[in-house]
C-alpha cells in the first residue's frame, strides 16, 4: 500500500488531524458469502505530512485478495496512542485506491 502525497482531505487543526498526528493503515479481505473476515493485514505506516498541513490521505496500491474469495476489503487506520477503527469497506475485490475523508 502506498499513499499520492499531493492527495489530503483536511487541513491540519480539524480532529483527528491535528499537528504532530501520526497514522497507520491495514487491510482485511472479507468473503460475504460465507461471511469471514481475514486477518488484518501489517500495518502500513506510521505516516504525517511532512509539511504539517494537511491530513486525511490519499491511499493507493490497497492490495487485492490473490485467493479472488474476497467480495470486499476493510480499510482499518489507527493513530498513535488511539484504537484500531474500520474506516471503510471497499466492495469489490479490484478497486486500489481510497481517499481517507473521515474525521
Amino acid at each position: 500500500m502506498g499513499y499520492n502525497p499531493a492527495n489530503f482531505a483536511y487541513w491540519i487543526g480539524d480532529e483527528p488531524w491535528v499537528p504532530g498526528y501520526s497514522v497507520s493503515y491495514a487491510i482485511s479481505f472479507y468473503d460475504s458469502v460465507m461471511q469471514v473476515e481475514s486477518a488484518r493485514s501489517a500495518w502500513w505506516g506510521p505516516k504525517t505530512d511532512p509539511k504539517k498541513l494537511y491530513g486525511g490521505f490519499g491511499l493507493i496500491r490497497i492490495p487485492t485478495d490473490a485467493t479472488g474469495q474476497a467480495t470486499a476489503r476493510r480499510i482499518w487506520r489507527k493513530f498513535e496512542g488511539g484504537a484500531e477503527r474500520m474506516i471503510h469497506e471497499i466492495l469489490d475485490n479490484t478497486t486500489t485506491k481510497y481517499q481517507d475523508d473521515v474525521r
